[in-house]
């Protein structure tokens, strides 16, 4: 097979026409490449500045009273005030009377579900009548955080929204509420009522009467009030 062989002139005129198209091709390559936007730009953020906080006291879900089934004296008490219980355990032994016998029998007051028992209301000795209130039985699976924030701020949110939930007595840690309630009031002042409810079943880390601060980014809401 024959070797090719190229003239000096032809080389040269190749060498030459890459060098000038080099420029042109890295420049179409760089505006090819579309500015980084700055970080308040990109759609879903929220900047700082959007961000409202209010703070309120935590409450129990429901709160029921807990009833002596029957007429009787207190012969033993298993709980003190503000202890937790889980769901059928023994709270109360006493003797039950028959209105109709001189016969007494032993009975027992569970409770119906887990939760904090307040307002402890007998004693070893005491007579209970049936219907008598023995104790109250908080129910802390989950908790709510009522909320009293201006009319503007109300505007802010909605029914549903996620919240960013803190507890003043846990530092350090986050807790995700619901937004599940929003009342507008107008007497004596305007202002809004938001009910914001955490899950508390896993543990009852959050407890009544601990304070509570809930975060959220504001919707549309006017520039007066997102500077505060």
């Amino acid at each position: 097979m024959g070797l090719l062989f190229l003239s000096p002139s032809f080389v040269a005129t190749v060498l030459l026409s890459c060098i000038l198209a080099y420029p042109l091709g890295a420049q179409h390559r760089t505006a090819s490449v579309k500015p980084r936007l700055p970080l308040q730009q990109v759609a879903g953020y929220q900047s700082a500045a959007n961000l409202v906080t209010a703070k309120g006291t935590v409450e129990a879900i429901a709160t029921s009273p807990l009833m002596s089934p029957g007429h009787g004296w207190v012969r033993e008490v298993f709980f003190a005030d503000g202890d937790y219980v889980r769901g059928r355990q023994i709270l109360l032994k006493f003797l039950e009377s028959n209105s109709y016998s001189n016969e007494f029998n032993r009975n027992y007051i569970l409770a119906p579900h887990a939760g904090f028992l307040v307002k402890r209301n007998v004693a070893v000795g005491n007579r209970v009548r049936a219907g008598m209130r023995v104790a109250m039985l908080q129910d802390v699976s989950h908790v709510k955080v009522p909320l009293v924030v201006s009319s503007q701020v109300g505007r802010s949110i909605k029914v549903c929204d996620p919240v960013v939930v803190r507890v003043a007595e846990m530092p350090g840690r986050t807790f995700t509420g619901l937004v599940e309630r929003i009342e507008r009031q107008t007497l004596p002042q305007p202002k809004t009522v938001v009910l914001v409810t955490v899950r508390n079943a896993v543990a009852p880390l959050i407890r009544p009467l601990m304070h509570a601060s809930v975060s959220w980014n504001a919707r549309q809401l006017p520039p007066s009030v997102a500077k505060r």
